[in-house]
């Protein structure tokens, strides 16, 4: 593998309009809400049960995919999306390998960093604003490319997939989950489905299958998760409810109840099928 700094990027230039949209998402009272209902960890859950609490099912939806590859202390692993960090951390102390953690939230980077370096994990986990269409990051760099949900938010999905192609190392290997939209969703359900998170487009597990492909990974491991959709934000739904007493002074009313809506959307498309979820682990086969 190329030698790879933890810290190559020197520019904090969000290059592509999608990544200011939701750099703009995150950055606003999105942070409160996600500190404040997921806590340090912002994903979707994989449950057991429909009365398990959702960072114990995050944290089972971490630790699946994480069984899904072969780290090592050599291991270089680029994340993009990295939240808090908590993804992150848990493979630098897991593996004591190294963990380039990106992300276009300069808030949820201050704050992973501020967590990282409570827990003495700052050596082995570096993080960086940067744009995952445009990667400032050499080719055959890293071993796994990481991300969970961030896809959602890509202006350009596929030039996303030729990115993590060229900075991963031959064979090397994309771990992702993503929430999927089915292509016959009517109009005005995608639209608010998008609204949301401030997307412009999200593809259905098809658009995925074949881009993949198109984009030079040959899947190894494919599983359906989409059951935990409605289940995830079934719980955030009441805990907002539980918690308005101390998010609507932080937020206002206005934002808070827009937030509710939202969530309500996603999960009633869940619960009709519209919104899926899955998980995937692909190999960076060389091209034709």
């Amino acid at each position: 593998m190329t030698s790879t700094s933890l810290s190559l990027a020197k520019s904090a230039t969000i290059l592509s309009p999608a990544a200011e949209l939701a750099a703009n998402y995150y950055d606003g009272t999105a942070d409160d809400i996600y500190r404040s209902i997921w806590g340090n960890s912002i994903h979707l859950g994989k449950f057991q049960s429909k009365e398990e609490a959702l960072p114990i099912a995050m944290q089972r939806a971490k630790d699946t995919m994480i069984d899904g590859i072969a780290l090592h202390k050599e291991s270089k692993v680029l994340e993009v999306g990295c939240g808090y960090g908590s993804l992150a951390r848990q493979l630098a102390r897991s593996f004591d390998c190294s963990v380039l953690a990106t992300n276009i939230s300069q808030r949820q980077l201050d704050y992973a960093a501020e967590l990282t370096k409570a827990e003495g994990l700052s050596d082995k986990v570096k993080f960086e604003k940067c744009d995952y269409h445009h990667l400032p990051y050499a080719a055959n760099s890293f071993e796994v490319y990481w991300s969970q949900e961030s896809f959602l938010h890509a202006g350009d999905r596929n030039v996303v997939l030729d990115e993590a192609h060229r900075v991963l190392e031959p064979f090397g290997l994309l771990a992702f989950s993503e929430v999927t939209l089915r292509r016959s969703t009517p109009p005005a359900l995608r639209e608010a489905i998008l609204k949301r998170v401030k997307t412009p487009t999200m593809w259905s597990k098809h658009e995925y299958e074949v881009n993949l492909a198109a984009c030079g990974f040959q899947v190894e491991k494919w599983e359906d998760w989409s059951e935990n959709v409605a289940l995830t934000y079934g719980w955030t739904l009441k805990q907002m409810e539980r918690k308005q007493g101390e998010i609507i002074p932080r937020i206002g009313k206005e934002a808070f109840e827009h937030a509710c809506e939202g969530m309500a959307v996603w999960k009633r498309a869940a619960e009709d099928g519209y919104l899926g979820w899955i998980h995937v682990i692909a190999a960076a086969t060389t091209r034709d």
